[in-house]
Order: structure tokens, then C-alpha cells, then sequence
């Protein structure tokens, strides 16, 4: 019998020739090769430290120097793997009980009968061999949640990268609009959603805006909402003028249709054009939930679609409706995401709420939402509020909002970590305090800048402290090289010095001009990667000085205690 892939080695240990022969014969004929022998305990340790691969061990109980029950409680620590069977001339219950409580697998009475043995000898060696398939299939499972746990990082930060280049896709700051204001708000579902809108002024009288909303969420509907406005043309290339609303949509229709045939794949959108010289308002709807039109003492009017969604049929036709604007009115227009379940009830209770003169986009969110969707299989939303009445415009893409925005608009609180570009650098910026929390969204965005060949500033002009991790990720950035800090507060200036930070204190410049329009990033919920991250920024404060060393090796011992108790 052999049940491995090569002969199990065995090993009979007793005082007596004859028994040895007799069980080595047995268990030569069972498939055990090679069959070693031992007269005691202490000659059987010599021979296991020697052969750790014994499969087998049959033992005497009685025996001089170690018997092979003292030997059996020393084998079970020293040789896990192996199988032991006791054979005992003492056919006694409290021997066969105190063999099986050390970890024996079966006792047997001295000279067993050779089918008894067999039996014995088979189990054991099934007993082992499943024993060890349950240890590598255990193994192999550790192994692969540990691939899944490192892609699913690494999608993790993927999607934070996307986030950060779909937000360029949308507008920073509302183009000039006299006696007309209007306010955005977006928030993306799960990092990326598929969510997109505009504003943009068309000459002297025209003003163009659109919102998109492509099917599902995530990354497939984000690049679908990229071709749409890639595929966008607002104005006639022969003669310069604004495109009627229905034309810009029956265009980018045929143009989405001819650039893939994939079903399932489709987004609404409206388009609006307001030509500011006789305040007239025209629309075109494809496939997009109602624009609401509302008017101070008159019942609030619902422009359904005037067309299907697009990417659906090339030769989609669709109409448009327009409207007079009078002082005071308000344009309402949103992505389903508002309204999850698209209930009337829903839809009533918006109505509702854009009849009060002075409510926002934040409110109108906070009513139908709480302040934010909720979930995490949340949809995307987005909401244009056009109002016909002078007054200050903004959009709220989830960032801090520009420093000249009105002191009444509402701005988003509890961010940390900021993001922007300019022509000749990225910028990232630490707000308020800055902690451990922040710090893997704050190292890989910028990773990313660098990888990616860009100079990369770090605005600290608005960050009032910094814990230690954000403090090792600085000087960590600043080693890597391609980095300068700007806006340096005293008491920030104060941790760099007591830290030995100097490299850090050499990238301070005073020169830079102001930082751009900036957009938050999430923190992230990675628990392992926040606790690498810890970690290395402690690391590289500690090979600053000794002190260092010092004051962080608590800290540092036991991260790295954490970490291997992880593997």
C-alpha cells in the first residue's frame, strides 16, 4: 500500500529484535521503504532529528532510558507531520487513553495481527495525507486572498486616480452670467460615475449647458460619459452660431452609435441654450428625467423628454421646447440619481422644494437625500439650479470652492486632502489637521503626479498640523525628489525643525504663486494599506536622527509586529 507519492518512511521503536523484525517486515510489506529502528526513546530522537520526513512511527511503551509515551509527547512538538501508533504488552485502558490524549493515532497490543496492523497503518497514513492536503489547500487559500487583497488595493487606487482625471472633466467656475446665477452640485457614486455636466458661454448672448447620465455606475459608464462630451459640438463650424438643442443631441447621438454597438450601452442627457438678449430658454431632453420650471405663484411645469436616450438608434429624431424666462424663475435640472425610485411622490416633494425662493442645490440635496446619497451601492448625482435673478454663481464638485466664491455660498467641510493642476505643475494641499487617515490617499495621488514626470507643489498654507505619518509621508515625497512645498504656516515650519526634517526645510519656497482650484479626495478605508503607510513614514522619520529613533521605536516595533502577525 502507498498512498503518497513516493513510499512513506516509517520507524519501529523497541527494546526487543524480534518485535522490531517482525513490525518492519509488516511495514515493508504495507509499502513503507526505507523502515528504520530504534531500541529506545533517546536512540529514536537521534534518528527523527536525523529523518524529519518520517511518516510513521510505531512505538513501545515499555522501554528503558525514555519510555514511548515520553518519547511520544516529545515527537508530537518535534515532528508534527508524523503519524504514531503505540504498541503496548500492557493491553490496559489507561494506556491506550493516555496514548491517544498525547496525540497518538491508534494503540495497538504488542505483536498486532498483520490485518490489524494494516488497518491501522492504512488510516494512519489516509489520516496524514488528508491532514497535509487540508494544510496546502489552507495555504493556497491564504495565498490567493492575499492576491485578491493586494488587486483589490490596487483597483482601489486605480479608481481614486480616475476620480481625480474625471473631475477635470468638469467645469471649475461658472462663466459670466448677468442677471441670471446658477449653482451645481455633483457627487459620484463609488469614485467614478458616469454623471456629467457643463456650462459655457456662447458668445455675447448665448449660454449652453448640458447633464449626462450614462447607464450603471462606475468605470464602464464614466468613459461612456467622456465620449459624449468628446463627441459634443455646440456651435455650426461653417458659421460659428450656437446649435439648436435638438440638432447638438441628434449629432452626438449618430456620432455615440457609430463608435460602438455594444447593447446595453446608453446615457440621457438635456441640453439647454439661453440666449440672454430676450430671455428665452430652449430645450431638448433624450431620454432624461423632467426639467422642473418653476414660477412664483404659478404651478411648476415638468418638460419631459423630447426624444429617446442616446446611443440607442442612429436616426433617433428629437424635438425641443422653449420657454420664456421671466425675473425670478428657476430651472431645475438633475440625474436620476436624486430620485431613486422616480416615484411621483419623489418627484412632488422635489417640486416642493425649488418652490422656496431661497433654496440651493445643497438643499435640495439634503431634502431628498439627507445631505448626501446613502449606501454603498449609492447612484450619482448631479443638479443644475438655474435661477433668473442676478446673484452669485457656483459649482460644488465634492472641493473646496474658490477663494472669491460668496461668503453665503455653502462649502463642503471635513476635507482634508486637495488636488489640482496648472499648466507647469500639480498641486496637492493638506487643510486644517492633517493625520494618518489622509496620508495613502495623499502618498499615491502624488506617486502618481511624479511617476508621471510632473513637478508637483504641496500646498500647506491652509494645514494647521500635522501628526507624525503625514510628517514621514512629506519627507518620504520630498527624498523621491520633483517636490516643493509652499505655504508653509510657523507652526508646521516648527515640526519640520524639531524632526530634523532639513531636506523638507530646503523644498520651502516662498515664490510659487497661488495654487489653483483644488478638489478633494476621499481618505480610503484600506486597513492594511494604511497600516504600511504608517509604518514607512515612521520608518523614514526614524532614520532622520537619533532621536528620532527613539521617539518612534515603540511605534515602529509595533507596526512591524502587526505585520508580521498578518502574513
Amino acid at each position: 500500500m502507498n498512498l503518497d507519492p513516493v513510499p512513506p518512511l516509517a520507524l519501529v521503536v523497541d527494546d526487543e529484535q524480534v518485535t522490531r523484525l517482525l513490525v518492519k517486515r509488516a511495514l515493508e510489506s504495507l509499502g513503507c521503504a526505507p523502515v528504520l529502528e530504534a531500541v529506545d526513546g533517546i536512540t529514536a530522537q537521534e534518528v527523527l532529528r536525523e529523518h524529519p520526513d518520517v511518516a510513521l512511527v510505531l512505538t513501545d511503551i515499555m522501554m528503558p532510558r525514555m519510555d514511548g509515551l515520553e518519547l511520544l509527547r516529545w515527537g508530537r512538538q518535534a515532528l508534527p507531520g508524523a503519524m504514531w501508533i503505540v504498541l503496548s504488552g500492557l493491553d490496559t485502558f489507561d494506556s491506550a487513553v493516555a496514548a491517544i490524549r498525547l496525540g497518538a493515532f491508534d494503540f495497538l497490543p504488542k505483536s498486532p495481527r498483520t490485518e490489524e496492523m494494516a488497518v491501522s497503518v492504512r488510516n494512519a497514513l489516509e489520516r496524514r495525507q488528508l491532514l497535509a492536503e487540508r494544510e496546502r489547500l489552507h495555504n493556497e487559500l491564504q495565498r490567493k486572498v492575499r492576491e485578491l487583497e493586494e488587486t483589490s488595493a490596487m483597483l482601489r487606487r486605480d479608481l481614486e486616480r480616475a476620480e481625480v482625471i474625471q473631475r477635470a472633466l468638469l467645469p471649475r467656475s461658472p462663466p459670466p452670467m448677468e442677471g441670471y446665477c446658477i449653482q451645481a452640485l455633483y457627487r459620484p457614486g463609488q469614485h467614478v460615475g458616469g454623471d456629467l455636466y457643463d456650462v459655457v458661454r456662447l458668445g455675447e448672448r448665448h449660454l449652453a449647458f448640458y447633464l449626462a447620465d450614462a447607464t450603471g455606475h462606475g468605470v464602464t459608464s464614466a468613459m461612456l460619459s467622456v465620449l459624449f462630451k468628446q463627441r459634443l459640438v455646440l456651435v455650426d463650424p461653417a458659421t460659428g452660431l450656437a446649435l439648436p438643442p435638438a440638432e447638438v443631441l441628434a449629432a452626438v447621438n449618430r456620432s455615440i452609435c457609430e463608435a460602438h454597438a455594444a447593447p446595453g450601452l446608453f446615457l440621457t442627457a438635456v441640453f439647454g441654450l439661453l440666449d440672454t438678449s430676450d430671455a428665452s430658454l430652449t430645450l431638448a431632453s433624450a431620454g432624461h428625467p423632467p426639467v422642473l420650471h418653476a414660477r412664483d405663484g404659478r404651478e411648476t411645469r415638468l418638460i419631459r423628454r423630447t426624444g429617446p436616450a442616446l446611443g440607442l438608434a442612429p436616426d433617433a429624431h428629437f424635438q425641443q421646447e422653449r420657454l420664456q424666462l421671466l425675473a425670478g424663475d428657476r430651472i431645475l435640472l438633475y440625474t436620476d440619481g436624486l430620485l431613486p425610485s422616480g416615484s411621483e411622490r419623489e418627484l412632488e416633494l422635489l417640486q416642493q422644494v425649488l418652490a422656496k425662493p431661497l433654496s440651493s442645490a445643497q438643499e435640495v440635496m439634503a431634502q431628498l437625500h439627507g445631505g448626501a446619497p446613502a449606501g454603498a451601492d449609492r447612484d450619482d448625482v448631479t443638479i443644475l439650479l438655474i435661477d433668473a435673478h442676478a446673484g452669485a454663481s457656483w459649482f460644488d464638485n465634492g472641493a473646496e470652492l474658490p477663494a472669491d466664491s460668496v461668503s453665503g455660498a455653502p462649502r463642503p467641510e471635513g476635507e482634508v486632502v486637495f488636488h489640482g493642476e496648472t499648466v507647469d505643475a500639480a498641486y496637492l494641499a493638506l487643510r486644517g489637521r492633517a493625520t494618518w487617515m489622509h496620508c495613502d490617499a495623499f502618498h499615491e495621488t502624488a506617486l502618481t503626479v511624479l511617476d508621471g514626470g510632473r513637478p508637483l507643489v504641496l500646498d500647506l498654507s491652509g494645514c494647521e498640523y500635522m501628526d507624525s505619518t503625514c510628517l514621514g509621508t512629506v519627507h518620504e515625497l520630498v527624498a523621491r525628489g520633483g517636490v516643493v512645498l509652499a505655504g508653509v504656516a510657523p507652526a508646521v515650519r516648527a515640526l519640520f525643525e524639531e524632526l530634523s526634517m532639513q531636506q523638507v526645510l530646503g523644498a520651502i519656497r516662498e515664490d510659487l504663486p497661488a495654487a489653483p482650484e483644488l478638489y478633494a479626495l476621499g481618505t480610503g478605508d484600506d486597513q492594511t494599506a494604511l497600516q504600511k503607510r504608517i509604518l514607512q513614514a515612521h520608518e523614514a522619520l526614524s532614520a532622520l536622527s537619533e532621536g528620532n529613533r527613539e521617539e518612534f521605536k515603540d511605534v515602529v516595533e509595533s507596526l512591524r509586529g502587526g505585520q508580521d502577525d498578518s502574513k
